[in-house]
């Protein structure tokens, strides 16, 4: 009777041994499952700061379209303010009379360019930054593009170590590796 307990005992515990062998199986897929389940939550963050930052820039862009169109209509009211001045002047001037006449619309066209060309210059040069400021500024964008590039190649080896993640057994030393490479990169890339 004993060896019919023995047996028993045998065949219990090779089978107590396959469960154990499924429920470490199992654990680990568990855990793939929650790192993906993370990674997938870490993704839906980056798309909802990307919908944030596209809301903005549409709402900046709107706002730019309405200066633009409330700098075009003043522009247009300070020209017709200007012809009435223009000719207000012309009035009065040949009511004094003794002023010659001036056709300025048949002017020579080298004049005119040479006119356009001169208040182009003006316009140009009451808008820049002395030195100081501009190699301030250059050096800012310097420092960003740096930045940019940084984060680009951080990025890059985000992407490649989570093709390892995906593609590697987790007990392999690639996939312990990029396990390193990828929590790494992916927080300098955010920094």
């Amino acid at each position: 009777m004993s060896d019919d307990y023995g047996y028993q005992v045998r065949r219990l515990e090779s089978r107590a041994g396959g469960v154990e062998s499924e429920l470490h199986s199992l654990r680990t897929k568990l855990g793939e499952v929650e790192d993906l389940d993370y990674e997938l939550n870490d993704i839906r963050g980056d798309v909802r700061r990307i919908e944030d930052d596209l809301r903005t820039v549409r709402t900046e862009l709107t706002e730019l379209d309405d200066d633009v169109r409330g700098a075009i209509q003043d522009t247009e009211q300070a020209l017709k303010r200007l012809t009435g001045r223009v000719q207000a002047i012309e009035a009065h001037l040949l009511a004094a009379g003794g002023a010659p006449l001036a056709d300025l619309d048949t002017i020579d066209p080298e004049w005119k360019k040479l006119a356009r060309t001169a208040s182009h210059c003006w316009n140009v040069r009451s808008g820049l930054l002395p030195r100081h400021q501009r190699e301030a500024h250059r050096l800012s964008i310097r420092h960003y593009e740096g930045a940019v590039e940084e984060r680009d190649e951080h990025c890059d080896k985000v992407v490649e170590a989570a093709g390892i993640l995906a593609s590697q057994p987790r007990t392999s030393r690639e996939f312990k590796q990029a396990v390193l490479d990828f929590g790494m990169s992916r927080t300098l890339a955010e920094s």
